[in-house]
């Protein structure tokens, strides 16, 4: 009895740690993800929107992230379609070409979708968050990421081709 003791409440406190996590997982389905959030807070505080621009740009952003869930969600599929084709014993360049072509449509949808967010962001702005915002998406578009010392990322040579020097 003292052995069955133990396993149940071994067992007792699993059943408990399961229904405690399966909580904690379901309960945050219903809430956006704050770390989905940040850059959208990022762009709407350094703005400085007021409370009407604030709504109107969250309800942007949710259209916004419909659009390209969509669209990713479609990319995917090409592109498993596409890749599905690497062990097919013969290939017919002209599938490979269509569905290569798609891809491209949708890439090319997916640049259209993120410039008419930000035409759209833009419109709501008034002259001084205007010029800010330009300051914004420039930098944003010429940051590289985290930085790596004078390593070039990789599978990319540096720029003028050469490896980069040793570092010290």
């Amino acid at each position: 009895m003292k052995k069955n003791l133990l396993l149940y409440i071994l067992l007792g406190f699993l059943v408990l740690m399961n229904g405690f996590f399966l909580f904690k997982h379901f309960s945050k389905s219903g809430r956006s993800d704050p770390r989905r959030l940040g850059s959208a807070n990022f762009i709407s505080k350094q703005l400085e929107f007021d409370v009407k621009q604030t709504q109107q740009f969250k309800d942007l952003e949710v259209v916004h992230r419909e659009k390209m869930r969509s669209l990713l969600d479609d990319l995917r599929e090409l592109k498993n379609k596409l890749f599905e084709k690497l062990s097919d014993d013969t290939v017919n360049p002209s599938e490979i070409d269509a569905i290569t072509t798609l891809i491209g449509d949708k890439e090319k949808a997916k640049e259209l979708e993120t410039f008419r967010f930000f035409r759209e962001v833009v419109e709501m702005c008034n002259k001084n968050q205007k010029e800010q915002f330009t300051s914004l998406i420039k930098g944003a578009m010429h940051h590289k990421g985290p930085a790596r010392g004078n390593r070039p990322p990789r599978g990319r040579p540096s720029h003028d081709g050469m490896p980069p020097p040793p570092q010290q």
